[in-house]
């Protein structure tokens, strides 16, 4: 693995000629990227790393160790503590996430330490101490589970671990106790849960109730980080414990006990959301470029389960990931790792892209690094994963399950928009989060947000179900004195059935007055096909085979003439009312975009599969009815000899609706909604019989409260 990881760096290395340079305050200076402030502090620290590492480890090291001094002496020279400042004009340090940049390259620098000038060893010592110092008196220790914006769990365990570093490795500094001692209440705040504060387990001479603050994670270990269930954060917080661990482990020295407080609890969840291939699977969404940065990170969190824990299922993820980013790396032509998907961002922001490109080459890096400490990786079991993985959490409104090779989940507290998942595990390229499976409507606004109004959530076994409804929101628009608008209200329900394979979903999506709506995507399945899955798609229907290749024609609105459809034998689509036919949208470039940031490119192509799909600007009034939809998504190869849609009801209540599937476990499901605020009936027709948990539904009519769904089996029909 070592030899693979290197050769990568090596190459990446080689590409990045262009963004390397001098600063304009001393000749023996070397920046990679902008050399601004923030995160260009932290790409020039992950830059030197990388350096560092093949200096360390190379057959011809002093190349790249005279580089790597050279960047080091910049990032040096222009902390708050140095002679100079950034090519901004700025000094940095001294903030809330100065310590993130440091924490990354401190492995790295460990490891040449001893190779560094006097001077620069004196410098360095004299930036940490001063680091550590603003945070001892500086800086104030925040968490909340459920206010954003005090959630702090990656900051909190980045400062407390380099508290704790600065402490050993300079044991004669005038404050090392001190740094300890908020050093541990950072860490104990970080991966924090609410019974933390009745807690009685010791540390440091202390109650874990009387170093506690708040929690930073719901008691799910569910995370709540940049106002969204943040699958990626929660792997981040892993990162950074990574590296003190395996900085303690080169030093020969222990780790504080705290630093891996909660750690197994919140692996036991995330490890479920990283797929065999290591893509991870999140579920809440995400707002910024796909498989970088978390997904990157996410390697270290691996290392360390494996080392410290012997989780062997790591070493597997950890095989998949690299597979999957040398396979971007060959696609591009100069040795960079995101050059070509990013092609765009790389011309309207440097400093993201270099940001982005050295956040790899730094985890690729410290695996390099790091690979001496690891367990020999076991030959990947090939048997189908058993046993079913669920999981709830009220604050967020979500619900997964993982059983039989299937992920589904849904959660309503997420980055865009409530999203769900239904995928098979064999094949994540099908992952997409954005929007997915929750419809989309778009008005005259240049940006979009959603308010989540209710939502409810309810488990059984094998299944879950779950409703609720939120508006979206219309924002900056051109019109000078324009307001914000509400242009839709939407309910979704949606059930995870127990046959391991199905989710059923209806689409209700109303507008409350006068509204210019230029978009309208119902259903929304997002289908990913990029350089990951080889550019193309199968899409089949009964009777025809059509094959679809990424970024090439036929581009538009495309009828699938078929209310059933299957996607490369693995994923399958079926309309259930409300549309004659599955529509697939496919546009010319790669249209995954940052949230609200579309000027800097897409960063994944998709196509989308819709029921219903209008790109034309339209006036509607009052009430209008946008979206009356009933779907379901399946896990698995198309179904042999699929029957006929059965209508199960005589009439109606005007917004109660019905809806028959024959699921995988080849039992007819029934399932009903109400999305109006009164109590609704749906009168069955003389020869349906239903049972619901068990029990005969009695008499023909089924009586739905306001804002429900119910399951069903249909026992005759």
């Amino acid at each position: 693995m070592r030899t693979r990881y290197l050769s990568s760096l090596h190459n990446w290395l080689s590409s990045i000629e262009p963004y390397l340079g001098g600063s304009p305050f001393d000749a023996q200076h070397l920046v990679y990227g902008t050399g601004y402030d923030s995160w260009g502090v932290q790409t020039q620290q992950k830059a030197f790393a990388s350096f560092a590492v093949c200096a360390k480890l190379s057959r011809n090291p002093q190349a790249y160790l005279d580089r790597a001094i050279a960047l080091l002496r910049f990032n040096l020279d222009s902390h708050k503590s140095g002679r100079f400042a950034c090519t901004d004009g700025k000094k940095w340090g001294h903030t809330w996430i100065s310590a993130l940049g440091i924490e990354r390259m401190m492995p790295a620098l460990q490891a040449i330490y001893e190779e560094l000038p006097a001077a620069l060893q004196a410098q360095l010592r004299v930036m940490l101490i001063s680091e550590a110092d603003w945070l001892l008196h500086k800086h104030v220790i925040v968490a909340s589970a459920v206010d954003a914006s005090k959630n702090k769990p990656e900051s909190n365990l980045w400062n407390g671990a380099l508290l704790h570093r600065v402490a050993m490795m300079y044991a004669d500094a005038e404050n090392a106790e001190a740094y300890r001692e908020k050093g541990t209440r950072y860490l104990l705040n970080s991966i924090s849960v609410p019974s933390d504060r009745d807690c009685q387990k010791v540390f440091a001479g202390k109650t874990v109730a009387a170093w506690h603050i708040d929690a930073n994670f719901q008691p799910s270990y569910g995370l709540v980080h940049h106002g969204y269930l943040n699958v990626g954060y929660m792997l981040i917080c892993l990162s950074q414990i990574a590296l003190l661990h395996f900085s303690c482990k080169a030093a020969g020295k222990k780790a504080p006990e705290e630093l891996y407080w909660h750690c197994e609890e919140l692996w036991a969840l995330v490890r479920k959301l990283c797929a065999p291939d290591g893509r991870l699977l999140r579920i809440g969404g995400d707002t910024r470029v796909r498989y970088c940065y978390c997904q990157d990170y996410a390697l270290l969190a691996w290392l360390l389960m494996a080392e410290k824990y012997e989780d062997q299922e790591s070493r597997q993820f950890e095989a998949g990931w690299l597979e999957l980013l040398l396979k971007e790396q060959r696609h591009n032509a100069d040795g960079s790792y995101l050059g070509t998907r990013l092609a765009q961002l790389k011309e309207r922001s440097p400093l993201y892209y270099t940001r982005l490109e050295s956040d790899r080459a730094l985890c690729l890096g410290l695996a390099a690094l790091w690979q001496d400490y690891l367990p020999q990786p076991e030959a990947e079991d090939e048997e189908a994963e058993t046993g079913q993985y669920a999981w709830h959490d009220d604050f967020h409104g979500a619900a997964f399950l993982r059983q039989a090779g299937t992920l589904r989940s849904f959660v309503w507290r997420a980055a865009q928009s409530p999203v769900a998942l239904c995928l098979p595990l064999a094949d994540s390229s099908l992952a997409e989060w954005g929007y997915n499976c929750a419809s989309q409507i778009l008005g005259t606004g240049q940006t979009h947000s959603y308010r989540l109004l209710e939502n409810q959530v309810r488990d059984f076994p094998g299944g879950f179900m779950s409703m609720g409804k939120f508006e979206t929101v219309s924002e900056k628009q051109l019109a000078e004195g324009q307001s914000d608008e509400i242009i839709a209200q939407t309910q979704i329900a949606c059930i995870a059935l127990p046959d391991q394979k199905s989710m059923l979903f209806m689409q209700y999506a109303q507008t409350l007055q006068r509204v210019y709506i230029k978009y309208i995507r119902g259903l929304m399945l997002q289908l990913p096909n990029d350089l990951f899955n080889d550019w193309q798609r199968h899409i089949y229907s009964p009777g025809q085979s059509r094959l679809f290749k990424g970024m090439q024609p036929p581009y538009g609105t495309i009828d699938l003439q078929s209310k059933l459809i299957n996607i490369d034998g693995r994923l399958n689509v079926e309309l259930l009312y409300g549309a004659d036919t599955l529509l697939l949208e496919r546009g010319r470039q790669r249209q995954v975009y940052m949230k609200n940031k579309e000027a800097a490119g897409g960063n994944l192509y998709c196509e989308h599969i819709c029921s219903k799909y209008s790109d034309r600007l339209q006036c509607f009034e009052g009430a209008a009815l946008l979206l009356d939809e009933g779907f379901a998504i399946q896990a698995g190869a198309m179904p042999v000899n699929k029957p006929a849609t059965i209508q199960l009801q005589d009439e109606c209540s005007p917004a109660c609706r019905l809806a028959a599937f024959r699921a995988a476990d080849q039992v007819l499901y029934a399932m009903s909604a109400n999305f109006s605020e009164q109590t609704g009936r749906i009168k069955l027709k003389p020869n349906v019989r239903l049972t619901e948990n068990g029990e005969k539904l009695p008499g023909d009519t089924i009586v739905m409260k306001a804002g429900t769904c119910r399951l069903f089996i249909v026992t005759e029909a």
